[in-house]
């Protein structure tokens, strides 16, 4: 009967161990709220925030298809229309232990942008030790 009990015990153990491991602990976002426009609200670092000022508004466009894609800097303009840089950042998702990364390029320099949060609204990416707070706008919308 001891036996018995400590079999059902050992299939018992290594089952709740083959469940624990098959738990995926990758952060999930839906990527595709990633296309669009973003506007950065404030960015955050040791514990401070610095506001951004609207002198000058910069957005951030970002196209995403399957897992590749590309970043733009965009000036909106008083007729609904951009003004965009002439350069492009290319991006590759990536997913790590526990993060979605964003892995981009540019002719100048290569970097990573870890997703904190994303959903249909706000975006936060982490860039070394800052954290980057956007928010999602609709200039064809938006005054």
């Amino acid at each position: 009967m001891k036996y018995l009990n400590l079999i059902k015990l050992t299939f018992l153990n290594l089952t709740l161990f083959n469940l624990i491991g098959c738990i995926n602990n990758n952060k999930s976002y839906d990527l595709n709220y990633l296309n669009g426009y973003w506007r950065i609200d404030y960015v955050t670092q040791n514990n401070e925030i610095f506001d951004i000022k609207d002198e000058n508004i910069l957005l951030d466009y970002y196209y995403l298809n399957s897992n590749k894609g590309w970043k733009k800097k965009v000036r909106p303009l008083l007729n609904k229309r951009f003004e965009t840089s002439a350069d492009t950042i290319f991006l590759n998702i990536k997913y790590d232990e526990n993060e979605t990364s964003l892995y981009l390029n540019s002719k100048w320099d290569n970097w990573v942008e870890t997703i904190v949060s994303l959903d249909s609204t706000s975006l936060v990416l982490k860039i070394e030790n800052r954290s980057y707070y956007y928010n999602k706008i609709n200039p064809l919308l938006d005054e």
